[in-house]
């Protein structure tokens, strides 16, 4: 519609770069996997049953594997 303004639309003309928006919420992102390796490391630690325990670290390694993922596709 001619003269209307989309101020609502976030996008970036090169699909190479984030928005802050979508920078925004990467970081969260990250911080919250961040948080997660740490808990359930701590909870690995912390488990007296050898098979939950190992449970509990193969979970943390997938949030170190996401982690490290988004990471790679930043660089």
């Amino acid at each position: 519609m001619p003269g209307s303004n989309n101020s609502n639309t976030t996008t970036t003309s090169d699909r190479n770069q984030l928005t802050d928006k979508e920078l925004s919420y990467v970081k969260d992102y990250l911080s919250w996997e961040l948080l997660m390796i740490k808990k359930c490391n701590d909870a690995a630690n912390r488990c007296q049953d050898q098979e939950i325990g190992n449970l509990i670290r193969s979970t943390g390694k997938k949030h170190q594997h996401n982690y490290e993922t988004i990471l790679s596709f930043l660089q």
